[in-house]
């Protein structure tokens, strides 16, 4: 599995809230995270949860995973879609001894010389991951976006949100290593499709599949086969021999 990390940095503006907006954490209402701020160079800032000391994860960018092609390593001729990532956003909320995260993400889907109006699957990938000698992925999960590319246009504005990004708070209560990568994953779309390729068949796929028998022709009366070609059996035991031809001049 894809380990995101080495972040690149991307700002962050108001208008993502929108993406966010109107979805509210089930339970978690009174415990959102306080507006997002943007730092001068760009990533989104480690917020304080409301009423509490703990700090929401920064998020950032994946380093290298900014972009994404269709066909990989295309050029300008052979292109067929290329897709970047905008905006960022995030709102944290605590419920007990879990954080909940709702993310959302703004990407853009360009079309190339060799692109066709239809439906794109963009592979994303989201990770919650705790930095240091050793990071570790706490969270994650990879996403097939489906995207809608209509007759005559050359590009298209998509967003993505997941709203149960839930992990335990450490003991120390401390999050400030924490940090919330987003990036294109292409190598977590070709090892979902084949999973989905090896995936066994369920029993209601396999009773479908199952070719059903063939039912026997209607049978009519049928030309008897030639003597030589009938079973032949053994004479039964115990058979009586003919009776003895009369004698001669008997009258009987």
């Amino acid at each position: 599995m894809t380990r995101l990390s080495s972040p690149r940095r991307v700002p962050a503006h108001a208008s993502v809230a929108l993406i966010l907006g109107g979805v509210a954490l089930a339970a978690c209402s009174t415990t959102q995270v306080t507006g997002s701020k943007t730092n001068a160079d760009g990533s989104i800032s480690a917020n304080k949860v409301a009423n509490t000391d703990i700090d929401c994860p920064a998020m950032m960018v994946r380093n290298g995973a900014s972009t994404w092609q269709l066909p990989a390593g295309s050029n300008s001729t052979n292109l067929r879609y290329q897709s970047s990532l905008g905006q960022l956003a995030r709102e944290c909320a605590i419920l007990g001894d879990s954080m909940t995260i709702k993310v959302g993400v703004e990407g853009r889907v360009l079309v190339g010389p060799k692109g066709t109006p239809g439906e794109l699957a963009v592979p994303l990938r989201i990770a919650l991951v705790q930095e240091g000698t050793q990071p570790k992925s706490v969270w994650t999960k990879f996403y097939s976006v489906p995207v809608n590319l209509p007759a005559g246009q050359t590009q298209v504005t998509f967003t993505h949100v997941e709203d149960d990004l839930t992990f335990a708070i450490p003991a120390s209560k401390d999050l400030s290593n924490y940090v919330i990568y987003v990036g294109y994953d292409p190598q977590g779309a070709a090892a979902s499709a084949k999973t989905a390729k090896k995936k066994p068949a369920t029993t209601s796929e396999k009773t479908a599949a199952k070719p059903k028998p063939k039912q026997p022709p209607a049978v009519g009366p049928q030309p008897m086969a030639p003597a030589s070609a009938q079973p032949t059996f053994a004479p039964a035991p115990n058979q009586f021999a003919p009776p003895p031809p009369p004698a001669a001049g008997s009258n009987g």
